[in-house]
């Protein structure tokens, strides 16, 4: 009988067109899984990004709240001691002490205004051995509007050059861009029955007419 021939052995592996689909597939989910990855990267880091300012933003009112609460009229023997002043939107004033980061301990003079990195705060601190100055800027808050309200409760002011007589009190409402930054800021700075003026800068959620939400 003739000899078989013996069978062909068959070749195992994978051919070039399946390796190539296999590279094209497997670049598709690895770009796919990038950038998946990188979105949620970018969203983690711009949700961090807007607490970071939320919370730089309420630690600025905060300060500015405590400030405004121990603020005081010029002191009558020392012109350049004490007084609240407002013009061309800045605020300067006088606090008799304050919170942290502020030594309570000595008198600050604050100058609080818009600039090109946000709202700039200013603390330098009378009396102080050796210079003590705090500075910081809130980026969130591009433009504000103050309001002072006159002794009588009569009248809010956009402008106060009167050092010698304190505001009844101080509406504050901070803008980013053309967004209202939070509800505006009341402060009474000395008590007294409740003023005849509405509050000038009530919007939906604030409190009513007066300073009824003001801080005491």
């Amino acid at each position: 009988m003739p000899s078989e021939l013996p069978a062909r052995r068959r070749v195992v592996g994978f051919t070039l067109l399946e390796v190539l689909v296999a590279i094209v597939l497997t670049s598709i989910v690895v770009v796919v899984a990038y950038a998946m990855a990188q979105a949620g990267i970018d969203a983690r880091t711009h949700l961090t990004t807007q607490l970071r300012d939320v919370q730089s933003t309420r630690a600025a009112r905060e300060i500015l709240r405590d400030a405004l609460r121990n603020a005081r009229a010029q002191d009558p023997g020392d012109s350049g001691r004490g007084g609240v002043t407002l013009s061309n939107d800045t605020l300067s004033f006088v606090a008799a002490g304050g919170a942290t980061p502020l030594d309570p301990d000595y008198d600050w003079i604050f100058t609080i205004a818009p600039g090109p990195h946000g709202l700039m705060v200013s603390a330098v601190a009378r009396g102080h051995a050796a210079p003590a100055v705090v500075h910081f800027a809130v980026p969130e808050v591009t433009r504000w509007d103050v309001r002072l309200l006159a002794p009588d409760g009569l009248t809010w002011r956009s402008a106060w050059n009167e050092p010698k007589l304190m505001p009844r009190a101080v509406v504050i409402a901070f803008w980013n861009g053309d967004r209202l930054s939070g509800l505006p800021l009341h402060v009474v700075l000395w008590p007294g029955p409740a003023p005849a003026a509405g509050d000038p800068m009530r919007s939906p959620g604030t409190a009513a007419a007066g300073l009824q939400g003001a801080s005491p």
